[in-house]
């Protein structure tokens, strides 16, 4: 017994050497990754001026972000990672008496702890394949990244250089994390508020709990000199189908002043299986001038969704990813809201970004009319966006404040009876 015994401790020391020497090696190579992130808090308050107006709202959430990516192992193959956090640390939000004035689009109910991203993927030459949870950047299907904690999505996707400036993008989407979730769910915007941990998006009565096969979608980019065009299709499963198409012009002068001409067009057709209990029909389109000048740009755009009176919405768009979030690619979205939110009608938007102090201040903002009676009240937004970015020792660390005033929701044509809407951001981040 005393021989096995030692034959047993020699094995395991002989184990632990070449686990230790194993490990030396797995963190050497790990050692050679990228990685980035940030810490950030972000403190929320809604205000109405109607005094029959819903509880004005608050909420602040404080977490980060951590990304890494590994060195290139086996002839093109990599894995990456990318964990958020957001939780209420000052316990504010948790306060006696406070929960019928939480803002809960900051971070749910819950903290929220979550690898958003964790995939393995493999580029060669032209190809790029990603396989798990990871950032899918398309128009309608993004990371919708103005709170805690970006929409991420499962699922595969891989990205084709056919020539210089010219891509093809496929994706095939299962589920999806919304920003205010920890965990991934064949859900869309469109399921109950509360389910799965969805706040802040579009609940619709018929999808309540239901579940969705996810997306399929496919687009080509092209990029060259001032021309910037993408066409793509994504078929929504259970929902509806949809084509969308942008494209714009930047006629560089060579003066310091560039003239910038856009359009885009979208239209979504009706889906088997479609869960919304109305058939799909929207026509949308946009167009877009502006100037670029010295950093700074002027714009001005128009979007109009044509009506279809018995359809969904009467004709509106059904984003799956977007509605609820005002993070869609339509010229005249704003900070609170845009047409996919308010439905048929027209909408334009004067918007400007410039910058200041060594572009130490950065100053977006912008003004949109939105005309969409009967269907909601003719609404009108203002936002002023600003943000200082330290240099020095202090490098990273930024400091921003976004403010939306929305007048006209009166009660009139199904809005709510909110008066004045003040809708106000405060985020102080530190970049690493």
């Amino acid at each position: 017994m005393r021989t096995i015994h030692w034959v047993g401790l020699l094995m395991a020391g002989a184990a632990l050497l070449a686990g230790q020497a194993h490990a030396d090696s797995l963190t050497g190579f790990l050692s050679q990754g990228k990685y980035n992130g940030y810490l950030r808090d972000y403190y929320f308050t809604r205000n109405f001026t109607n005094a029959t107006a819903p509880n004005n709202l608050k909420a602040n959430s404080f977490g980060g972000m951590f990304n890494y990516l590994s060195p290139t192992f086996g002839g093109g193959f990599s894995a990456g990672g990318t964990f958020w956090s957001a939780q209420d640390v000052f316990g504010f939000n948790n306060e006696t008496g406070n929960y019928g004035h939480l803002e809960t689009t900051l971070a749910g109910t819950q903290p929220i702890y979550t690898l958003g991203q964790a995939y393995l993927q493999w580029k060669q030459d032209s190809v790029l394949i990603r396989a798990g949870n990871q950032l899918m950047n398309t128009p309608w299907m993004g990371a919708s990244d103005s709170r805690m904690v970006p929409a991420t999505y499962q699922g595969v996707l891989a990205d084709f250089t056919l020539m210089q400036g010219v891509d093809l993008i496929v994706a095939r989407e299962y589920r999806w994390k919304s920003r205010t979730a920890s965990a991934f769910s064949a859900t869309t915007l469109y399921n109950a508020n509360g389910f799965a941990n969805i706040y802040g998006g579009a609940p619709n009565a018929s999808v309540g709990t239901q579940s969705g096969n996810g997306t399929a979608t496919a687009g080509l980019t092209y990029k060259d000199g001032g021309a910037n065009a993408q066409v793509w299709y994504y078929k929504f499963y259970d929902l509806t189908n949809a084509a969308y198409a942008d494209g714009s012009y930047t006629f560089h002068t060579g003066s310091g002043i560039a003239p910038v001409i856009g359009a885009q067009y979208l239209h979504e057709s009706n889906s088997t299986n479609n869960l919304l209990a109305a058939s799909v029909n929207n026509s949308t389109y946009g167009v877009m001038a502006g100037v670029n000048f010295s950093g700074d740009s002027l714009a001005v755009s128009y979007n109009k969704i044509s009506n279809s009176t018995g359809d969904f919405k009467n004709g509106g768009i059904v984003s799956p990813y977007s509605a609820g979030y005002a993070t869609d690619p339509l010229y005249t979205t704003s900070m609170t809201a845009g047409l996919v939110e308010k439905g048929v009608g027209n909408a334009w938007k004067l918007a400007g970004t410039f910058y200041f102090v060594d572009k130490q201040l950065r100053l977006i903002t912008s003004y949109a009319r939105y005309n969409t009676q009967p269907n909601f009240a003719d609404t009108n937004e203002s936002d002023v966006d600003l943000t200082w970015f330290f240099s020095g020792d202090l490098k990273g660390f930024s400091v921003r404040n976004r403010l939306g005033i929305v007048h006209g929701l009166n009660g009139s044509f199904g809005s709510p009876n909110l008066g004045t809407f003040y809708f106000n951001r405060v985020m102080l981040e530190y970049d690493f």
